[in-house]
């Protein structure tokens, strides 16, 4: 096999394992949105549930039902909000709190009362302004026409992988590299799911266009991220109102 040849094998093993350890990321990250979001919007959202076995296509349109969900949510909420401005409902509970309170003490005892449902719509109004779930579904409507979700998602590391059922990140990564055997296998498959016609070479081909996927995969991991730092910030101020 010529050198040329070998570099485009290694760009595709490489770009396999980033794909793989890019899900691991995305079901974490998920089902960590999920946990937030059912505690903050009262809902009863099913968390992901990712095996080695299970195919790609599978991991994917679990993540859009989860999106598709979250987003109906905050769409609904948003749109009450919208029926009573948010300033007006700051404004009477300012109100509120002047009228109760004869002191200091218990004008910040009062505050904590008065806005104490005030956080909730403020997150579903950021989420839906930001239109975060209205990309991610975009992103992975797009994602799943791809024919590499056809395969499993031990097709992409070999059978050298943890298990993924509890939706571990990328900081669990494999601790040994799969073998000869195992990694001539993993192309072969790779090489077949990601054929193009008329192409002069099925793996360099395979590894640009698995590239590509890791790149369209990137931004979805990175709204996932900000969006979990969004709740977290979010809630946080939710529990000291309440405290």
């Amino acid at each position: 096999m010529s050198s040329e040849s070998e570099k485009d094998k290694e760009r595709l093993v490489q770009a396999a394992k980033t794909f793989f350890l890019h899900i691991q990321d995305i079901a974490s990250f998920t089902n960590t949105l999920t946990e937030l979001f059912n505690r903050t919007m009262s809902t009863q959202i099913i968390l992901m549930a990712v095996k080695e076995d299970g195919y790609i296509k599978d991991i994917f349109e679990q993540m859009l039902r989860i999106v598709k969900e979250m987003k109906s949510v905050v769409e609904a909420k948003d749109d009450n909000m919208q029926k009573k401005p948010l300033f007006s409902s700051i404004a009477t509970a300012m109100s509120s709190v002047v009228e109760k309170s004869a002191n200091v003490k218990e004008l910040q005892q009062s505050a904590k009362e008065g806005f104490k449902n005030v956080p909730l719509p403020i997150i579903a109004f950021l989420l839906n302004t930001g239109n975060i779930f209205g990309s991610l579904e975009s992103s992975l409507s797009l994602l799943i026409k791809y024919p590499i979700m056809n395969l499993q998602l031990s097709d992409l590391y070999g059978k050298d992988i943890e298990e993924l059922s509890d939706a571990t990140t990328s900081q669990k990564s494999p601790s040994a590299g799969p073998s000869k055997t195992t990694t001539i296998d993993t192309v072969k498959k790779l090489q077949d799911a990601l054929k193009m016609e008329n192409a002069k070479n099925t793996i360099e081909s395979a590894a640009d266009q698995l590239e590509q996927i890791v790149k369209t995969v990137g931004p979805i991991l990175e709204s996932l991220q900000k969006t979990v730092k969004t709740m977290e910030k979010n809630t946080s101020g939710i529990k000291e109102a309440n405290d």
